[in-house]
């Protein structure tokens, strides 16, 4: 089981929980004060994603209708668009930069809103995320062309829905900074021909947790 965000810092994937790291290391274990226990069990510990910690550093491209940052605001009259041409036959690789700060972040869940259909025939259906490659943060990796897949998010689907979409990330991830690279638009992925729908992708808004 994985702490859900609200409760108290957990401790980074792959360590035992911060209060075992205490009982183990500190006066009823190999005997270090318990002070100095809890602050080994401190760098040890990761902090939740929170919603003020996200931002949007880059795209892939854009078709200039609003600003890409307003992909994180849950307005439906404002939207991102790859440029015309981007997504051949509604098939391709068009994607957001987001940075959640200096240091890794704990990240649950993304949601992603987007218009159903018929009005949404751009709308993003099938994606995944991508984080830096390890040691990399967010300004290092900018100019990076290659990203690394995170497994267990290949590849999430939307449904035809005009609600907040959320797919939840297990295990969750431990970054600084992630990609949300789109595939496949609606319309090419309602066609029974793999090689039709608009050349463009878009969406109206991402959400991490």
């Amino acid at each position: 089981r994985y702490p859900l965000p609200g409760g108290p810092a957990p401790s980074v994937l792959g360590s035992i929980p911060g209060w075992a790291i205490v009982k183990v290391l500190g006066e009823r274990g190999w005997g270090l004060q318990d002070a100095m226990a809890e602050q080994i069990s401190a760098y040890l510990r990761i902090d939740f994603l929170k919603g003020t910690d996200t931002s949007i550093t880059g795209c892939s491209s854009y078709r200039g209708d609003y600003p890409i940052e307003v992909a994180l605001n849950s307005k439906e009259d404002e939207w991102w668009i790859s440029e015309a041409g981007s997504m051949p036959g509604g098939v391709g690789r068009e994607f957001l930069t987001f940075s959640f700060g200096a240091l890794p972040l704990r990240v649950s869940f993304v949601g992603v809103r987007i218009p159903p259909m018929p009005t949404g025939p751009l709308s993003v259906r099938d994606f995944h995320l991508e984080v830096p490659p390890q040691g990399k943060n967010t300004e290092t990796a900018a100019g990076l062309d290659v990203w690394c897949m995170v497994p267990s998010t290949s590849e999430f689907r939307t449904l035809d829905k005009g609600a907040l979409q959320e797919f939840a990330l297990v295990p969750p991830l431990e970054t600084t900074a992630v990609r949300l690279v789109c595939t496949r638009n609606a319309a090419s992925a309602s066609s029974s021909r793999d090689d039709w729908g608009p050349d463009c992708i878009g969406l109206f808004q991402v959400a991490f947790a």
